[in-house]
Parts: C-alpha cells; structure tokens; sequence
C-alpha cells in the first residue's frame, strides 16, 4: 500500500481497536474469507517476489514488488472490517486466534510494525534497499504469526 493507503487501513484497524472493536458489518464467514484473501493474496503476493530474491534465486524486480504491493492493496481493502468484533469465528475455518479480539493493545501493536515495515519494504527501490527493508517486514509477519495465528 502507499503510505496514504497504509495510514487509512492502519487508522481504521486502530479505531475499531480503540473502540473495542465496531460491531461486524460483515458475516463471520465473509471476515474470514476476506482475512484469508489479505493473508495469502496479498502478503502471500509480496513473500512470492521477496523470497526468491533474498535466496537470490532472483533478481531485485522494483515492477514485482510494485505489483506485489498493489495487489495488497486490492486484497486488504476491507481488513479493518474484516476483523471487526463479531467476526472472531464462523463455519469458515481460521487461523485467527481469539488473542486478536481479547489483547487489542497487542495486536495494535503487531500492526503497527507490519504497517512500518510494509512501508519501508514498499519504498525499496534497487536490490540494496529492498534487502535492507525485507529482514523486519518478515520479523513483523512472524510476530503476528507467533502470537495471533493458530498454526496450519
């Protein structure tokens, strides 16, 4: 996401933490299909240009991680909505862990150092900055991983 882009999801992720969560405008199962579709469309999107590269199986393609992060942007446009109080659970299956909707200061804080990262990984711009970026935007992806995923 731009960082325009970043600030609105980030904002609307910390106003419906800091309101103890807005009430679901979304179906369980839609806020779950819709975080699936974040997680592995759009991260998943960046990790598939990133991880080759830092292997250096690739080489640094600035249009791949702009395409990458456009993707994300598509993919993510709900995600604050998505996470919204009521969508904890459906019969759709998740990997959200309920830590995300009973420890919002945590999970604030977990957004906001992906939002960081994502931000500084975005702005790469040759193969030196981007490896640069990458180390902590794969640490803020583990960080939410470790502590808010159930593994899979």
């Amino acid at each position: 996401m731009n960082k325009m882009k970043i600030a609105i999801v980030s904002g609307v992720l910390a106003l419906s933490l800091g309101a103890g969560f807005a009430y679901a405008a979304m179906s369980a199962d839609d806020a779950i299909k819709a975080r699936k579709t974040c997680m592995k469309a759009g991260n998943g999107g960046i990790m598939g240009v990133a991880v080759p590269v830092m292997k250096g199986e690739k080489p640094f393609d600035a249009a791949a991680l702009k395409a990458a992060f456009e993707n994300l942007d598509k993919a993510c446009a709900n995600i604050g909505e998505a996470f919204a109080k009521g969508t904890e659970s459906g019969t759709e299956k998740t990997g959200a862990l309920p830590a995300i909707w009973t420890d919002a200061e945590g999970w604030k804080s977990a957004n906001d150092a992906w939002v960081a990262a994502a931000t500084k990984l975005r702005a790469a711009t040759d193969e030196a900055s981007f490896k640069g970026a990458f180390p902590a935007f794969g640490a803020a992806c583990k960080g939410c991983h470790e502590k808010f995923r159930a593994a899979q």
